[in-house]
Order: C-alpha cells, then structure tokens, then sequence
C-alpha cells in the first residue's frame, strides 16, 4: 500500500474529501470532536505525498503553543520527518518571525521588547496618573481591554480619535496614544502589537508580501472561528483572493468574542473567497450519543450557524444526569460524592468541573480540601508569571535589549537596592531631557542622584555587563545560574522556610528550562521570545487530579466525565447590563463547548439560591438547561422535589408547548413517561423547597421531608451551617 493509499484508509468520508481537495480555497466545517486536527495535518501530508506541494511551501497556523506542537509532532510522525523550511506555528510566533527578521521595515528596533501583561498595566496605570483620569472615568484594566479590541479591530489612536462619539472614547483615544507612547519609548510592543505590526508590515512592503506568498503557497488555519479581523487580515494578504487556503473551523466553538474574535470570518467565508468549496465533518469520535443529543439541542437554536448534526461514533451511553441543587454548598456536596464514585473507575485527571466565571470554583475548592481529593484550578498562576521567575526574566531581558526600559524598572528594584521613588522620577527626569532610553539615561548616572543611588546604578550596570560578556562565551543556563547567584536574587530566597524554598525551586526551574531549551537549538533571545509567546492555553494538565476550570479555559480539552455546574439564568448564560443577542449567541456557544468537552459522562448541575460576591442570589435553571431532551436526562434531584423541567417556569425567551411546558425539546418522546405527580400536601405545609429561617442557623432551604406527625424531620440546608436535620417542633423554623 503506497503512502497516500494508507493516510486514506485512516479517514471516513466527509475527512476524505477534505484532505483530497486539490488547488483553491477550502473551509471545514469540523462539529466538536470530528477530528480536525486529523484534516489538517492528513491533509498537509497527502499535498507532499501527492507531489502538490513542498514542505518549504506549506504554512500552517493556529491559536496556542499546544496546538503547534500536537499539529507538529502528528505531521512529523506522518511524513517521517519535519516540515523543512516550512512553517507549523501559532499566529503571534509567525507574526514576531517575521518582525524580528524585517525590524527596521517595521519601524521597530533591532532587539524590540515584548511587554508582558503586567507590564501593560503598570504603563497604563503610569499614563493614566499622568493624565489625571481616576479609575471611575478609566480603570486599567478597562483600557488595557478596549485597547486590545482596537489593535485587533486594526484600528490606531488617530482612527479611534477621529471616530469618537463622546467623551468616553476621546478619553480613550488621548489614553491609547499616550500608552503607544510610552511603549515606543520603551522600545517595546505588546502582545497585540505583533499581529497588527505585521500585517502594517505586508500592506506598507510589497516586496516583503509577495516574498512570503511566493514561498508559502499552501496555507492552512486551525480554529478559523476564533481569528479577529487583523488575523484574518494577515491571511489575506499572504494568500491573495484566491489562495491555496485550507480554513478549520466551527462557527458553533466561537467563544473569544470578547478578546475580539469575529465569528463572522467563518461565517461569510464563501463570499471572502468566491468558489470556496466546503465540508462538513459529521462524525463525532469523542462523546456518546445522549451527550451530543444534549448539546445539539443547545447550539441549534443559535440563528446564526450552518444547519448540521453530529452523530456519535462512540454510540450509545449513560443519561446525562441533571442535578438541581438546594444552594451552592449542595452542589459542592453533590459534585464531590459524584467524584468519589466515578474515581473507582475513571482517573482523576480524567474528570472536570467546569463554571462560567472563576468565583464559582470556591465551593468546589473547599469541599475538595475537606475531602482530600487532587485538584488543580486551571489558569492559576503559572510559572512564568510567578514573582521571582519575572524577576529573573527581567535581567535576561536586558542582557539581550540594554535599552529594555520596561525591565529595567522591574530589575532595578530588585533585590532592593536603595534606589526609591524620587531616584526613579530623577532618571524618568534624565530620559526625557537627553531623548534617551530609560537604562541609558540611567547609565550616565545623572548628578541629581543621591551618592548611594549613583554607587548602586553603577554597580548594577557592571553585574549586566560582565553577565553579556559571559553570554557570549558559555551556554545560556549558565548565563542564568550565574545572574541568580551574582545578582542576589537566589539569595534573598535562602531562609529556607516553606515559601522561600517555593521560589529558590522555581528559580531552579528557570535554570532547566533554559537548558532544554539550548538542546532544542535555542539562543537567549529566542529563549525570551518563547517565553513571552505562552499564554494560558499552553498550561499543562497537571497529573492525577480534579481539574476546575472555566468554561473558557477548557477549550480544545476533553474528559472522561464533566460536571457543567452554575446553569442558572443570569450565570450562563451570563447577563451584564447591555447584554446584545450577540452575547446570547455566544454564551449558548459557551455551554456547548463545556457540554461536548464530555467523552462518556455529562452532569449538569444547578441551585437554588447561590452566593456571589457576597450576594445571596435566587436563581432558576438556565434556559439551556431546559432545552436538553429529558429522554437523555437522568434526573438526580427528583428524590427532593427539585425538578427543573417541572417546577420552573419556562423562559421568557422560549416559545411553550401546548401544555404549558418550556418548547426546548423535549418532544416527541418516544416512550413518554407522562407528567411527573406532585407530592401530596402536608397538613403543617414543611415541602421540599420552601425557606426557612432559624435563630441560629440564619436563612435555609428545605431538602427532603421526612415522617408524619411527631415524627417529622426536615433535612435543611443553612447559609451558615450547611446540612442540618430538625425537628420542626422544636427547632421553632419560620417559614419564609
């Protein structure tokens, strides 16, 4: 069997005419779990095998380190050997390829910097202090966040200036010139910058454009769903009208709108590139059949999408078990015991607990601990992030980039050496009147500096010295070893309590990545570039345990079992005052990748009452929980009087069944079961469900009823002391 005949036996049929489609644009339409990254890279193999294509001329690009590698490593192992001369990357690693070999043409300098996210802050905080803008008109964080939308909307202070309608965005456009400002004083771009700088770059630099479109004449793109306008810009101007164009993508998984993705790209695909053929991938190999049920009935009320159904290859499997919950503490509860058994046969690494927004993990966190069952939070804070690695990272930066102001403000100050505020607003002072770079202003150790700050500026810049001298001569994790040890940083961790032993082990870490990375051919510069390209995607799952995440931070991630917890309205979906039917769209696309996220087992969970931020909030089921068929539901609260299809009303946004039921889909049911009866009324009035208060235990809910007469117990759940059983006739309950 020649090569091409064995890639094809691999594939089905709607894969088959995708990896086989010869010249001319072509957009896959790939549902959850069809195998995407199987098409893309069976199809780079099949161009070389079928003699389309040379490695040199194929471009491949997606969305996370992670991505790369996998894609990397699979077409590796398909065509015996790397992609020589050819690209397999994320978009920012092509985007600063391509600005560090043409930094002139780009209007940057020779060793630019990368501004980190904290970075970014502390200029914007810098700016806006200068500026006189209190954090009631502009907070930080909100003009870090509208300014990353305009850079990848391309949109430049001056176009934002000229188009401001009021105060708020002329406000903007003064704040995002000044940080531009700032950054280009600096000798930095942010993360963003990379994408918008090159595709300025190509539109400015003919020669450059046709250059990289006569080399790479296949292109292909993974997750086209969630590219933004300067990507899909970056795209065009590489391929043309009518590229060699392989797009990836489903519109139902575009979840990043808010960092700027435009679902749109995918969805009018065929009028950017007229004659796109597209596929569509029908065949789901990751879920069983009741959970694509579940989350097909979710995402297909969606108006704007490409009708399709996803049928299992898995086949048949377990309900999807729905949980209502009495509050928070309950669900905790719930989701833990659920844990405890699935434990005996699946690992826990293999299970996932996923919430709309980070505040949701607390109960889950608390009621993990109390249990000691391994649990990792995804997206907390992660190595490169962590203090004393930034530090480090810091004096790296300006053996590379002496003029690197960003980090020397970082370095300067660590460890401390006497260099304080008023210095630091001398050398700020210096900069500007010698139009230098920060370090290099500092380096002319200006006379308004105190003896002792010149003596520790001097100083510093003869450890950075001798350290660049010595990376010329010895490998990088040297360089690193050395600067911990010459610089103090390794020694201000030396008490050896539990903390400082943390961060000594980290630096210690810092010391190996640099020496795996020189073993995979990589400089000191290129080390840094690595580095400042990780994002939180690129996070590992770490080992044998829980992993609690958002539902944002689980994309491109699959699990045994997921447990979909908060479904209430008002939480996911997630309303914000001014919330647009485009945020519908995309919160129901939210829970559709958390739901397909599930291999064999889906819980879905919802309370009551639950607290956030503080707030005792009374909720009801989220409309997408409604709308799952109950024949693939297992009901696990009806033992309490707790059934969300049944004792909440429908939402107001769905259309109602005749009999009076919410549309969702829940018919026809073949067999029906019928109504499910009500329980009798007690005399006393104690039910499931109703609230309660207690002198002591505060605000509650019940649980179950158990007995008649004096025999009664209420089995209760309290805000403040959780699960209690009373005796109603002494516990003196008020109803509420």
């Amino acid at each position: 069997m020649d090569r091409l005949a064995k890639l094809l036996a691999d594939l089905d049929e709607d894969q088959k005419l995708a990896v086989m489609h010869g010249e001319g644009p072509l957009l896959v339409v790939a549902g959850a779990g069809s195998g995407k990254t199987r098409v893309l890279t069976y199809r780079i193999a099949a161009l070389l095998a079928r003699g389309l294509a040379q490695p040199h001329e194929v471009l491949a690009v997606t969305f996370t380190n992670k991505a790369a590698r996998e894609m990397a490593e699979r077409v590796e192992r398909l065509v015996g050997g790397g992609l020589r001369g050819g690209f397999v990357g994320t978009f920012h690693r092509f985007a600063l390829q391509l600005l560090r070999n043409h930094p002139a043409e780009a209007g940057l300098s020779p060793r630019f910097a990368i501004a980190d996210e904290d970075e970014q802050r502390q200029v914007l905080d810098r700016v806006l202090k200068r500026l006189d803008i209190p954090a009631t008109r502009l907070s930080v964080r909100a003009a870090r966040s509208r300014i990353s939308a305009a850079k990848n909307a391309l949109v430049g202070p001056e176009a934002l200036a000229s188009r401001a309608r009021g105060d708020a965005e002329r406000l903007l456009a003064e704040v995002y010139e000044a940080y531009e400002g700032e950054l280009r004083a600096a000798g930095a771009v942010d993360f963003d910058d990379m994408l918008t700088g090159a595709v300025a770059l190509l539109e400015r630099h003919d020669a450059i454009r046709k250059s990289l479109a006569s080399r790479f004449h296949w292109l292909l793109v993974d997750e086209y769903q969630d590219t933004n306008l300067a990507q899909a810009r970056l795209v065009r101007l590489l391929g043309g009208k009518a590229p060699n164009l392989t797009a990836v993508g489903d519109e139902d998984q575009s979840i990043y709108r808010w960092r700027g993705a435009e679902v749109e790209n995918i969805l009018a695909f065929e009028e950017a590139y007229p004659g796109a053929r597209v596929v569509t991938l029908g065949r789901n190999y990751r879920s069983t059949e009741p959970i694509l049920r579940a989350a097909a009935a979710v995402i297909e009320r969606n108006p704007r999408r490409r009708p399709k159904r996803l049928s299992s290859e898995v086949g048949a499997g377990v309900p999807v078990t729905v949980y209502l919950a009495a509050d928070e503490a309950d669900e905790a509860r719930f989701v833990a015991d659920e844990i405890s058994r699935l434990r005996a046969s699946v690992p826990a690494g293999e299970i996932a607990v996923l919430f709309r927004v980070n505040a949701q993990s607390r109960p889950f966190e608390g009621e993990m601990v109390r249990r000691a069952m391994p649990y990792v939070v995804v997206g907390g804070t992660r190595f490169w992030e962590r203090k004393e690695v930034r530090d480090a990272l810091a004096y790296l930066r300006l053996l590379v980039a002496p003029d690197d102001a960003l980090a020397f403000r970082r370095a300067i100050h660590v460890p401390a050496r006497g260099i304080g505020q008023v210095a630091m607003d001398h050398l700020e002072a210096a900069a500007a009147t010698l139009a230098a770079a920060l370090p290099e202003a500092a380096r002319r150790l200006p006379e308004a500096l105190s003896p002792r700050a010149r003596q520790a500026l001097a100083e510093f810049f003869a450890l950075l010295d001798a350290l660049r001298a010595l990376a010329g001569s010895v490998a990088p994790a040297e360089v690193v070893r050395e600067l911990l040890e010459r610089s103090g940083l390794a020694a201000q961790y030396a008490s050896g309590d539990e903390d400082d032993s943390s961060r000594r082990a980290n630096l210690d870490q810092l010391v190996a990545a640099a020496a795996e990375a020189a073993e995979r051919g990589l400089d000191l510069v290129a080390f840094l570039d690595e580095v400042a390209l990780l994002t939180d995607a690129d996070m590992r799952r770490e080992g044998d345990a829980v992993q609690l995440s958002t539902l944002h931070a689980a994309k491109g991630l699959e699990f045994e079992a997921v447990f979909l917890v908060g479904m209430e309205d008002g939480l996911l979906p997630l309303r914000r005052e001014g919330s647009s039917e485009a945020d519908e769209e995309e919160e129901r696309r939210l829970a559709y990748v958390g739901m397909t996220r599930a291999r064999r087992r889906l819980i879905l969970t919802s309370a009551r009452v639950r607290r956030i931020n503080g707030q005792l909030l009374s909720g009801r089921p989220s409309p997408f929980l409604l709308e799952v068929p109950r024949e693939v539901v297992e009901d696990r609260a009806a033992a309490f009087g707790r059934d969300p299809f049944r004792t909440h009303a429908p939402h107001p946004r769905l259309p109602e069944r005749s009999d009076g039921g919410p549309a969702a889909s829940f018919g026809p049911r073949t067999p029906d079961p019928g109504p499910r009866s009500n329980p009798p009324k007690r005399p006393d009035g104690w039910r499931p469900g109703l609230k309660v208060r207690h002198a002591t235990f505060g605000p509650g809910v019940i649980l179950q009823v158990q007995g008649t007469g004096a025999q009664t117990r209420l089995v209760c759940f309290f805000d403040r002391a959780g699960r209690k059983t009373l005796i109603p006739s002494l516990a003196h309950l008020e109803k509420v």
